[in-house]
């Protein structure tokens, strides 16, 4: 069994909004984002690829062992090898 570095062992996070620009979030160790339906999702590092729809909320990630969050707008969220996209309108 190969090791991994630390950083794949970890989440990265892009937030991009079309027009206004995005977010870029690196060496995340989990997250939490709400989904259309109002139910939250829950992202570690190792995750099955997925696609699904997202509402308007607050995105919540922990980084350097802190709770952190941001609030985004709905859209679309993709994940595959450790990156979460998460592709809005507004």
């Amino acid at each position: 069994m190969s090791q991994q570095s630390d950083s794949e062992r970890l989440l990265r996070v892009e937030v991009l909004n079309l027009g206004s620009g995005g977010l870029e979030l690196e060496q995340i160790e989990g997250l939490q984002v709400r989904l259309k339906d109002g139910s939250w999702l829950g992202i570690r590092p190792g995750h099955a690829p997925m696609i699904a729809a997202t509402g308007d909320g607050e995105l919540k990630y922990r980084k350097d062992n802190q709770d952190q969050s941001v609030s985004v707008k709905a859209g679309i969220l993709t994940l595959s090898d450790n990156l979460v996209s998460i592709l809005t309108t507004h």
